[in-house]
């Protein structure tokens, strides 16, 4: 039977030679690299900058960021007048007080007295 076997084996390699021999060998196609800088890392920094002497306000913002594969910079620089430098710091701080509320609720509201409403 081992001997049957060992033909049967030998007809097949004989038979994948000759198909691998008769079949031209083709270039393989050629590989296209992934774009190096897709959509999966961006990078995004920012600041502005806000400093109040005499009347007026100064304001500079520059913005830095990393999107297909370039660096992009912005900047800007301008002035405003004070009133609305005023407004924006009241308003800055408005926000500041709220959120600072809400954090305070939801570290004292679960140890706070049963029967107190918290508005």
């Amino acid at each position: 039977m081992e001997i049957g076997m060992n033909r049967a084996l030998d007809i097949f390699r004989q038979a994948l030679w000759q198909l691998t021999e008769e079949q031209p060998r083709r270039q393989p196609a050629p590989l296209t690299p992934p774009d190096p800088w897709n959509a999966m890392f961006t990078f995004r920094y920012s600041y502005t900058e806000i400093s109040a002497q005499g009347g007026d306000a100064h304001v500079k913002r520059r913005e830095t960021r990393f999107e297909d594969g370039k660096f992009v910079t912005e900047e800007c620089e301008g002035t405003v007048r004070r009133d609305a430098y005023d407004r924006m710091v009241e308003q800055t701080q408005q926000v500041f007080i709220e959120q600072m509320n809400q954090a305070m609720k939801m570290f004292y509201l679960p140890f706070a007295p049963r029967g107190r409403s918290d508005e």
